[in-house]
């Protein structure tokens, strides 16, 4: 048994399914539908790619429904059915509080039921918000705060604003990708992980687009003075700092470009669930055994760069 550490698994209850819409929920993925899983079913798909822990999130597109009272509630429900995953099954499950954003007080309230009251793990939060992206200083009091509590921080990517890509190709496949980037981009330009060093990124899908437009990136942004985090020398020490989860990225490319932008020490573990299906994550651990990382590096990425993370699994189950 590898024992990973699964740091990209998501929360989807038939409540949260309902609350949101089927329509809004399915449209995004390449599957084009979306079922609702239980902590049995996580459990059984846990056991089949040898995750031993298993960190809750919610997937895009987030608790946002337009209504902000609506939104808080719903933030909460899935906040406290994730704590009582954990609770049922000591060990196995990990969870980030889901904030309903773009309501700043509505989150701050959120961060500290999750984090005082369900003893959350860390939060998770979308790319974009209406087309604001993190970065920007509308969010400023929530990273304070999240700054305040070190919090471990994972960024999904969503769909952009006015954007549906072209017909026959799913958003996850290409703009999840792009809007990671994006999401990247804003906390460099307003100098986001500056402001708040203790917040602990987590980027979804190995960076998205970010490892291969790094470069091109940094050198352009040198261009524009009010892009605070600009040029090679800052930009690459920002990037270098923060974590990625490995989610449907570990191809020899992909990986080969990430490890290139990232110390192998924040590489981390993702598994989809249960966005991904069997046949899914059995093809991406196909490609892990492809790449023949050597032993040691191997319980690095399945496990000991997580631990760095979320320490209180060290002992397991």
């Amino acid at each position: 048994m590898a024992r990973r550490i699964d740091v990209h698994h998501h929360f989807m209850s038939q409540a949260y399914i309902d609350a949101m819409g089927v329509e809004r929920v399915a449209s995004p993925g390449s599957a084009g539908h979306a079922e609702a899983s239980t902590a049995e079913q996580s459990l059984a798909f846990m056991e089949i790619a040898g995750i031993e822990t298993a960190i809750l999130s919610v997937s895009a597109p987030g608790v946002d429904m337009g209504m902000p009272k609506r939104s808080a509630r719903l933030a909460r429900d899935c906040n406290e059915a994730q704590a009582r995953y954990v609770h049922d099954h000591p060990g196995r499950f990990g969870s980030l509080a889901v904030l309903p954003l773009p309501d700043i007080d509505a989150s701050l309230r959120e961060i500290e039921h999750a984090f005082d009251a369900l003893h959350a793990d860390g939060a998770v939060v979308m790319s974009n918000y209406g087309g604001t992206y993190i970065g920007s200083p509308d969010f400023s009091p929530v990273f304070e705060e999240l700054n305040r509590r070190k919090a471990v921080l994972l960024v999904h990517p969503s769909q952009p604003l006015g954007f549906r890509g072209f017909p026959g190709v799913s958003l996850s496949t290409l703009e999840f990708p792009f809007d990671t980037a994006r999401a990247m981009a804003s906390v460099l330009y307003y100098g986001t992980p500056a402001r708040h060093p203790d917040v602990k990124f987590i980027w979804s899908h190995a960076g998205g687009a970010m490892p291969t437009m790094a470069g091109r990136t940094a050198a352009l942004s040198q261009r524009n003075a009010r892009f605070e985090l600009r040029g090679p020398e800052k930009m690459t020490e920002v990037l270098r700092g923060f974590y990625y989860d490995t989610t449907q990225s570990l191809s020899r490319p992909t990986f080969a470009a990430l490890s290139t932008l990232a110390p192998f020490e924040h590489l981390l573990f993702g598994s989809d669930c249960p966005f991904a299906s069997e046949g899914l994550v059995r093809a991406s651990l196909g490609e892990l055994e492809q790449l023949a990382l050597t032993p040691d590096r191997q319980a690095q990425l399945d496990r000991i760069n997580a631990l760095a993370l979320f320490p209180r699994f060290a002992c397991g189950r």
